[in-house]
Parts: structure tokens; C-alpha cells; sequence
């Protein structure tokens, strides 16, 4: 039986906020509501909530927060998992000339950094429905 290869990302507000300032147009309408956007976030916790329960140890998870504040033990850790051999090569982030087609195309051309850990806290007075929605006091997922 394969392994779930599964990297969860980020602490819910900060990804939820990054969510909320990318311009995905009306691709993802639910993102730029943030009461919807809770929503849809505590909807993704029970998912997950369901692989872990399903996979066990199978499921591999790997800490947005670690990774940026420890990539090379992070990483080395995650290849391990995979069955993978750890290549330096891998850690080695910008200067990508190659086009990009991601929501994070100017990022992957960025040295690997921890400037979105807690990122939402300078926007936390005006975050209340998004807040709300994830502790369950808004609309239900």
C-alpha cells in the first residue's frame, strides 16, 4: 500500500489570509469571502481530519512553519518518508527562469524564507468573520 503524499501548509489564518490576497479571479469565488473562506478551510481541517484516521502513520505531513525554519532537516526528513534520497539540489530556491503557472510563480524565484509565518497577525482587527468562521462561530462548512 502506497503512502499518502499529502503536505498540509501553514497555520489556518495565515493561509487562509494568503488565500485571500492571491487574485485567482472567478476561479475560486469562495476566496474572496472571508466567513466563505473559513468555511471552506474548517471543511479542508475535517477532510484531513478523515485521511488521518483512514491513514495513520501512512499519511505524511509536513509543518509550513518547520519547513521555512528548518528546511534542510525538514526536507531530509520528507525525502526519508518518501523513500527518497535527499539532494542538496532540491533546497536551492530562486533564480528559476522557467515560466511558472502557479499562484506562487513570483515566490518560487525567492531564496526559501519565513516572512509569511504569522503574517496574518498585522491584519487580525479586520479579520473577525474569518476568525469566526474557523472556530466554528460562522457559517457552517
Amino acid at each position: 500500500m502506497l503512502d499518502a503524499r499529502v503536505i498540509p501548509v501553514s497555520d489556518p489564518l495565515d493561509a487562509c489570509v494568503a488565500i485571500y490576497k492571491t487574485l485567482f479571479e472567478e476561479a475560486y469565488p469562495f476566496s474572496y469571502d472571508l466567513a466563505e473562506l473559513g468555511a471552506y478551510y474548517r471543511a479542508y481541517l475535517q477532510l484531513m481530519a478523515h485521511w488521518r484516521s483512514v491513514l495513520g502513520p501512512r499519511l505524511i505531513e509536513v509543518s509550513y512553519e518547520r519547513l521555512v525554519g528548518d528546511p534542510t532537516a525538514e526536507f531530509t526528513t520528507l525525502a526519508a518518508r518518501l523513500g527518497l534520497e535527499a539532494e542538496r539540489g532540491c533546497l536551492v530556491s530562486g533564480g528559476v527562469a522557467a515560466p511558472v503557472m502557479t499562484a506562487s510563480a513570483s515566490q518560487v524565484r525567492e531564496p526559501i524564507h519565513a516572512r509569511s509565518v504569522a503574517s496574518a497577525d498585522r491584519y487580525r482587527d479586520h479579520l473577525q468573520p474569518l476568525v469566526a468562521a474557523l472556530s466554528g462561530g460562522g457559517e457552517s462548512a
